[in-house]
């Protein structure tokens, strides 16, 4: 693996990306690229210098100052992949972290089974893609299917910043202050 030193400015964040990051772990991760820098490069298209991995890594430098003067090159391995194998990858890498938004993998799932570089078997092996999950990314209707309007969901669906009273509005369960200010 040759790591190269890239300027930040040379790189993109593809629309295609499927990556979010809450608040409180986007401050983790700023706290940790100021203590320790970068740990692991950035994994970056060659040729169109998209980021198929590392997108909130680079969100974070480019987009405080601290942080920009401290990194004006950031680490990259370069991949020569197509665009279609880079939203592959881009999947199986952030796939096991938990932190796809269902929405936007729904749509990479799409382009990559219309392309039909990816079998049924491909999708259950690289990404772990059972048949009634494949099924809802390509259906593109994942949260209608759910019937989200009907269901009780756990504290965990509502977001911190959601307005009082949301929870107890839908006969949930009630809500409580979390442990510490920032969440």
């Amino acid at each position: 693996m040759q790591i190269e030193m890239v300027a930040v400015t040379e790189l993109n964040v593809p629309e295609w990306h499927a990556t979010y990051i809450l608040r409180p772990d986007l401050l983790v991760l700023a706290d940790s690229l100021a203590s320790e820098g970068f740990v692991s490069p950035l994994v970056v298209q060659r040729g169109t210098n998209d980021v198929i991995d590392g997108t909130q890594r680079l969100r974070l430098v480019m987009g405080n100052r601290h942080l920009a003067e401290m990194f004006p090159e950031v680490p990259v391995v370069y991949k020569d992949v197509s665009n279609l194998q880079a939203m592959a990858l881009h999947v199986q890498l952030n796939r096991g972290r938990g932190s796809v938004v269902a929405k936007s993998l729904s749509a990479i799932i799409r382009k990559l089974k219309k392309s039909r570089a990816f079998s049924v078997d491909d999708f259950a092996r690289k990404f772990a893609m059972k048949g009634d999950e494949l099924e809802l990314m390509l259906d593109g209707t994942i949260l209608k299917h759910r019937n989200v309007k009907n269901h009780s969901y756990s504290r965990a669906w509502v977001p911190v910043e959601a307005p009082p009273g949301t929870v107890e509005a839908r006969g949930a369960m009630k809500t409580e202050s979390p442990p510490n200010a920032d969440r």
